[in-house]
């Protein structure tokens, strides 16, 4: 079954991923060596790998499938929908060391939302973790900025994205132009 290849080759070690800088670099492997993350604000514009940073780090910390909640708030972002299956999810029993809830879009939640989750995190800090993603931290409460840890996302070095790119290319046995494609990735 062929795959998009903005899935079949979304990052999925450290070394895979390119990074802002090895100081970032750092403080992902160190929670990775510790097996522990805190509450995580991912923000920046849109297509820098904030998904592809919260779906690697729950696959390298082996969180087991049940113990991980993907919720898209461009849709799922009313204050019923957080009491109804954020909660209740949150709340319940982890397989493993904790559960994980990656809320995606959080810039789209309702303020009434955003409030539910700021008492979630505080509720349920020793068993579930959160990873927001955003493109406009602007939206995001100040008190749920304050409960996680944040990173904002850049985009990467054009140069890293062609030799990505390139590479790709290559292992799909696709001709390509450098220039074309230098055009392609400048834009």
């Amino acid at each position: 079954i062929k795959k998009l290849w903005v899935e079949e080759y979304r990052p999925s070690t450290f070394d895979e991923y390119i990074f802002q800088n090895a100081e970032q670099k750092k403080q992902f492997e160190q929670m990775l060596a510790n097996q522990e993350i805190p509450h995580l604000l991912l923000s920046g514009p849109p297509g820098v790998g904030k998904t592809s940073m919260s779906k690697m780090l729950s696959k390298l910390l082996g969180i087991d499938p049940m113990d991980i909640l993907y919720i898209n708030a461009s849709k799922d972002n009313s204050v019923e929908f957080i009491r109804d299956r954020i909660c209740s999810f949150a709340t319940t029993f982890a397989m493993g060391n904790f559960k994980l809830i990656q809320l995606e879009e959080s810039d789209m939640l309702t303020f009434n939302a955003q409030t539910v989750l700021k008492d979630l995190l505080e509720e349920t800090q020793d068993t579930c973790r959160f990873i927001f993603t955003c493109n406009h931290e602007n939206k995001i409460l100040p008190a749920i900025k304050s409960r996680c840890q944040h990173f904002h996302i850049k985009a990467a070095p054009k140069e890293d994205v062609l030799m990505r790119v390139g590479e790709i290319l290559v292992r799909e046995d696709v001709e390509f132009d450098v220039e074309l494609l230098e055009k392609y990735v400048a834009t």
